[in-house]
């Protein structure tokens, strides 16, 4: 589990980097349902030219947006998009208001974010969050959440791609709805609120009104598939496998590259094991935000790259290096010598290992606590030399 969720970070965080340079989408002119032409908020406003000879009231009580010429890094509990950016922006808190305008892509990820009728996003918008709102305009959207809504004075100017719980749509999509949920909220006296073709995922078929898509209505039936006892069989023996090979390479390649790292593991004690696992809670949160700090500088943007990469291979490495550890312990234990008792014993712990992560309710817990052990058990032995090493050192200079 500790090592899919790492390779779902890896994904998220890549996709992040390569979409973060350009802009996705180009800029069409806002419709209303009835295909009548609405320009952008930041034309509506009146030319002070036109008005020259009235009086402004309440002169200096109000204040103009800011605007931002550059790309946008937002975080905080509660966060409002309200300025006029020329650029990407991307926000990250618990709950997002948008009420601005953003001339490039809108990256958000939060726990509600809604957009107001003044929100105007001339290009994508890639959002994860639990509840989703949308009544201004967007030119195209890509969401994950929970439960979506496209407000009836919403507006998709291209396309929708979104997945979630719950899809309402009672706003426009000009364009093409990929959509997959499992319920639906589509009304059937609203008109035409999807121009193009409509595609959908569901375990069971719509029914929706003759009008409401002007284009085609594929639907993709889901069925739910259940795996037989022998498949289930399959996968457990495949999932151990893969384990005790991956464990295999990594105590290979320690014993190779850094056998003196090896040694330090094999002797650490029972306190230097409690720094380890304390380390291994600390570290990971340390180095996300310090990678996400790097991510957002173009400057070390190729270094960051290379930290990530570097990152998800510790975390995957996690539970063979704390392997290594219980290997150590049982050849003691079991008076093992030599380096092939010493691997055996390694891929005997690592079965162990597997085996408990795979009971309910506390295997999971188990696993990562195991995994983070093993981040914490390769810090603090690359960075501390083991008492060991000082008792022989204080030796030679005593003789």
């Amino acid at each position: 589990m500790f090592k899919r969720k790492c390779k779902f970070l890896f994904i998220l965080v890549t996709l992040f980097i390569l979409v973060s340079s350009f802009s996705l989408a180009t800029v069409e002119p806002r419709t209303s349902s009835n295909d009548t032409d609405i320009m952008p908020i930041s034309e509506n406003v009146p030319n002070d030219t036109e008005h020259t000879n009235e009086e402004v009231p309440n002169e200096g009580t109000t204040s103009e947006p800011e605007i931002v010429y550059n790309d946008l890094y937002l975080a905080s509990d509660n966060l409002e998009i309200n300025q006029l950016v020329d650029g990407n922006v991307y926000a990250f808190a618990n709950e997002v208001v948008v009420t601005g305008e953003v001339a490039g892509n809108l990256f958000i990820c939060a726990n509600k974010v809604t957009f107001e009728e003044s929100a105007y996003i001339y290009s994508s918008l890639f959002v994860v969050a639990s509840e989703v709102n949308i009544s201004g305009y967007v030119c195209d959207v890509y969401s994950f959440a929970n439960k979506f809504t496209l407000n009836a004075n919403g507006y998709i100017g291209r396309d929708l791609n979104a997945s979630a719980n719950t899809i309402t749509i009672n706003g426009l999509v000009r364009r093409d709805a990929h959509i997959n949920a499992a319920t639906y909220n589509i009304p059937s006296d609203n008109g035409n609120l999807i121009g193009g073709n409509l595609e959908y995922s569901s375990t069971t078929k719509l029914d929706i009104a003759e009008g409401i898509v002007g284009g085609q209505i594929k639907y993709n039936e889901e069925v739910i598939y259940e795996e037989s006892i022998a498949e289930k069989v399959f996968d457990y023996i495949f999932d151990s496998i893969n384990s005790l090979v991956y464990t295999f390479v990594v105590i290979l390649l320690a014993l190779w590259l850094a056998p003196k790292f090896v040694d330090r593991v094999s002797n650490m004690n029972i306190k230097k094991a409690f720094v380890s696992l304390g380390i291994g809670i600390v570290s990971p949160l340390v180095i996300i935000f310090a990678l996400i700090l790097l991510v957002f500088s173009s400057v070390a943007s190729l270094v960051s790259v290379s930290a990530i990469f570097l990152f998800i291979a510790i975390c995957m490495s996690g539970t063979a290096f704390a392997s290594i550890y219980f290997g150590a312990l049982f050849t003691k234990f079991a008076k093992w010598d030599g380096k092939l008792k010493f691997v055996l014993a390694t891929l005997i712990s690592t079965l162990a290992i597997w085996a408990i992560s795979q009971m309910p309710y506390i295997g999971g817990i188990f696993g990562f606590l195991i995994a983070l052990f093993g981040i914490g058990t390769l810090f603090v032995n690359v960075v501390y030399r083991k008492e060991i090493e000082i008792k022989e050192v204080d030796q030679e200079i005593k003789e």
